[in-house]
């Protein structure tokens, strides 16, 4: 008894953030309505165990379903906040984990604050449930498991670390990048003074992880029956690479990819010449407390923008900086060394094939990279800036206080600017929110507060709608309102609830597939204004077939959509400035 009491007062630090951290995300969790991306996740674990075709597409994602469809059974009437609830219990394993890898070798302060900054980094506050949580949870667990098993030589280890790493690419299929992980065994070795020959063991055991793995994941879904929908999924994952207009083909990829590398660059730039700076004036005006308030001041608001500018490739910069810093310090430990390369591998390999890339995927990718840059700023000594001229030569140093201080500058900062920035938007849901009052009247969203213009606009639809749709009716939802799917109960026509993201020729497929497989024709609720990021005004043009296409629109697309209208004979049934409801007359 005594023990444990110990434990929890040697623990009080992380006890003391989480439960911190908790709450503030639980706070977060009561506003906000976005209906693109949560829409796709939970029309997702609606359907994966009801009517699994129709959310073939979703398959790419399988793993978050199979977890995300049982806490859907567990309390379907739970709704959005039942999944945001889900989302602080990943968020919080995985930053519990994160912590157990990093405190023995970093320093617990490091841990914490570096891992705190990593869990506010979205702007928006929580998303639902979804692939990332489960994609960051798995590979964090499976380092724990890697460099414990490099530790201890055991071999059980190192199997099950590549054990999570296989079942890892079915939460999202680009997650198989991960297998670089195998670099840091022979990595140890060498650090190790071992020859390269006895790294082969310790690698084949992690290789057999993934085969079981892979193994496991072909049993369950034998199992679920569900074998031949993953198949279409894949198919249609290749088409999509294969298509110019497709956000996920090879080369659009590449390019996203040299852009985010560019900003990190960038941002690194600007964090050096601010630090020096600041850091230079500070040294010459020791004595003087006003000047020195001044200036912390004012790299307080300078890095108040930065952080806002940079967001998520601010904290990847720290990332790299902690990261490579400590493995180029020669007193680092050989285990720390193997932390910061893993680190780095995560970083750079996790968000490849994201059609964002490192703006959208690599909040999931940082958790144990940024707190190094804590700890390699504390094993700094001092820093000297030399001058030197054909006469003289300058030499002057900053010492640790200084280094300190702008650390804690850099922090507050960071807080300071997401507290202001969640505080002004949810995801997809812009605007202050002490405007975020207004509820939306389903079941679903109950517990979900968002603005009176967002509320009136949905809650418009959700009262004309129930008049032609019920639950488990097809129902095609054009083109960024998957969120209508969940709300009503009903399968998306196009194996996909979220039909935006097909390109046009496999939008123009899956069509084709749904009119030969499927018996009915479906409902169809069309929205005539931009959903994504935030709710535009009503557009009378939305589907011209003359405009220019954008990120948004797809003028090949529209008119798949609007052949597909005329094909088959339908007709408008209601409408209002934000949406249309088609019936077809035939029969």
């Amino acid at each position: 008894m005594l023990n444990k009491i110990n434990k929890i007062f040697e623990n009080k630090e992380l006890y003391l953030i989480l439960l911190i951290v908790i709450l503030a995300q639980l706070i977060l969790s009561f506003q906000g309505f976005d209906v693109c991306d949560e829409g796709f996740s939970l029309t997702f674990y609606q359907q994966i165990y009801n009517n699994p075709s129709s959310v073939e597409y979703n398959f790419v994602y399988w793993l978050s379903g199979v977890f995300g469809g049982l806490w859907y059974q567990v309390y379907p009437e739970g709704g959005i906040l039942w999944f945001r609830i889900l989302t602080i219990i990943f968020n919080i394993a995985t930053f519990t984990i994160s912590y157990k890898i990093l405190k023995h070798h970093i320093g617990k302060n490091h841990a914490l604050i570096g891992l705190s900054m990593v869990l506010f980094v979205n702007d928006f506050g929580y998303l639902v449930f979804y692939h990332n949580h489960l994609t960051q949870f798995l590979a964090v667990l499976s380092i724990y498991f890697l460099f414990k098993g490099l530790k201890n030589v055991n071999y059980l280890f190192l199997i099950i670390s590549g054990f999570l790493l296989g079942i890892n690419v079915f939460s999202r299929l680009p997650n198989v990048t991960l297998f670089i992980f195998i670099l840091a065994i022979p990595y140890f070795g060498y650090l190790k003074g071992y020859s390269y020959k006895k790294s082969i063991k310790p690698m084949l055991n992690f290789i057999v992880g993934i085969v079981i793995g892979f193994i496991a994941i072909f049993c369950l879904l034998n199992y679920l029956g569900q074998v031949d929908i993953m198949k279409n999924a894949l198919l249609s994952l290749v088409h999509l690479g294969e298509a110019e207009d497709s956000g996920h083909n090879i080369k659009r990829l590449f390019l996203v990819d040299i852009s985010n590398y560019k900003i990190i660059l960038t941002l690194f730039s600007q964090l050096l010449i601010i630090y020096i700076i600041l850091m230079t004036i500070l040294n010459y005006v020791k004595t003087n407390k006003f000047i020195k308030g001044v200036i912390y001041t004012f790299g307080f608001l300078v890095l108040v923008l930065l952080v806002k500018k940079g967001n998520v490739h601010f904290l990847y910069t720290l990332g790299f900086i902690g990261t490579i810093g400590v493995l180029l310090i020669k007193t680092t430990t050989r285990s720390t060394k193997v932390l910061a390369f893993l680190s780095i591998l995560m970083m750079v390999f996790l968000p490849l094939g994201s059609g964002g890339g490192i703006k959208s995927s690599g909040y999931m990718c940082i958790w144990l990279a940024v707190p190094f840059f804590f700890y390699f700023l504390s094993q700094i000594k001092n820093v000297s800036f030399i001058l030197e001229t054909t006469k003289v030569t300058i030499t002057k140093g900053v010492s640790k206080r200084v280094i300190k201080n702008m650390s804690i500058i850099l922090v507050l900062a960071y807080f300071a600017s997401k507290t202001y920035s969640v505080s002004q938007e949810a995801y997809f849901d812009k605007g202050n929110r002490f405007d975020k009052t207004h509820i939306i009247k389903n079941k679903y969203v109950n517990g979900i507060f968002t603005t009176e213009e967002r509320a009136k606009i949905i809650n418009d639809l959700l009262l004309n709608i129930e008049n032609y749709v019920e639950p488990e009716d097809y129902l095609f939802a054009y083109d960024n309102i998957p969120m209508i799917h969940f709300l009503t109960e009903t399968k998306p026509y196009l194996y996909n609830p979220w039909v935006w993201i097909y390109d046009s020729a496999s939008f123009k497929r899956k069509i084709n597939k749904a009119e030969e497989e499927i018996e009915v024709l479906p409902i169809v609720v069309q929205q005539k204004f931009e959903t994504i990021f935030e709710f535009s005004k009503p557009m009378v043009d939305y589907l011209d077939e003359t405009k220019n296409d954008s990120n948004s629109y797809s003028q090949k697309r529209t008119i798949i959509m609007n052949n597909f209208l005329k094909r088959n004979d339908y007709r408008v049934v209601w409408s209002n400035a934000y949406f249309n409801i088609y019936r077809t007359n035939k029969r």
